[in-house]
C-alpha cells in the first residue's frame, strides 16, 4: 500500500465510520476497476494523481451528500459519462470572452468529476499540469466560472471532512484563506438523519 493509498483509506475510515453513527443508511459508490482508470489515463496522456487513483479504488464510498456543497460521490461510470457530456457542450459552443477580452472558461478534458450536486454542478478534480495540478474545485455547469481550488488535493478533502466532523470544527478554512466564495460550514444532522453543512461565523 502506498502512502497516498494508507493517507486516502484511513481518511475515509473515519468520515465513513462517522457517518454510519450519526447518519441514515445510504447506498454505496462501487468502487472503479484499474482497467478503466488505466484507460481514461491512456486516453488522457497524464498520469492520474495517486490520491486521486486511491479514491476511485476505495470500497463502499456512501453516495450521499455528504461533501460540503451538498455534493455525492459517482462511480466512475458517471463520471466519465458526464465528463464526456460537458466536453461536447463546451466544444459545441462558439467562443465567447468576458469583458477584458479574454476568452472565457470552459470545460476541459483534463478535468476529471468525482461527485455531482441535485443541481448538476460537479466537484471536479484538476489534472493539467501546473500548480492547481491534483486540487478539487467545482465546476459550475451554467456560470462555467472556476473559483479558487475548495481542497489543494483529494486527500486534503478527506482529510479536512474527517476533522471536521470528528471534532465540529468548520471544513473550508483554507478555501475562505485564499479567497473562495464558499463559506466554511459545520456538519448538522437534520430530522431526516440527512448531513447538512450549514454555514459557519468565521472571520477571514
Amino acid at each position: 500500500m502506498t502512502v497516498a493509498d494508507h493517507d486516502v483509506l484511513a481518511s475515509w475510515s473515519r468520515v465513513g465510520t462517522w457517518l454510519t453513527a450519526h447518519t441514515r443508511r445510504a447506498p454505496a459508490r462501487p468502487a472503479a476497476d484499474t482497467a478503466g482508470l488505466d484507460a481514461f489515463e491512456a486516453d488522457l496522456g497524464l498520469p492520474l494523481p495517486a490520491d486521486l487513483r486511491a479514491w476511485w479504488l476505495l470500497p463502499d464510498v456512501t453516495a450521499c451528500y455528504w461533501i460540503p456543497g451538498a455534493f455525492a460521490p459517482v462511480s466512475l461510470d458517471e463520471a466519465l459519462e458526464t465528463h464526456e457530456i460537458w466536453l461536447q457542450v463546451a466544444e459545441e459552443e462558439d467562443d465567447s470572452f468576458d469583458e477584458s477580452g479574454r476568452s472565457e472558461s470552459r470545460y476541459q478534458r483534463e478535468f476529471m468529476p468525482i461527485a455531482l450536486s441535485p443541481g448538476g454542478d460537479g466537484l471536479i478534480v484538476d489534472l493539467r499540469p501546473g500548480d492547481t495540478r491534483g486540487a478539487v474545485l467545482i465546476w459550475d455547469h451554467e456560470t462555467w466560472i472556476l473559483d479558487v481550488p475548495q481542497w489543494a488535493s483529494v486527500t486534503a478533502m478527506l482529510q479536512d471532512i474527517a476533522h471536521a466532523l470528528e471534532a465540529g470544527t468548520p471544513v473550508l478554512l483554507s478555501h475562505a484563506t485564499l479567497g473562495g466564495s464558499h463559506e466554511p460550514g459545520t456538519a448538522v444532522i437534520d430530522d431526516a438523519l440527512d448531513l447538512i453543512w450549514q454555514p459557519a461565523t468565521v472571520g477571514r
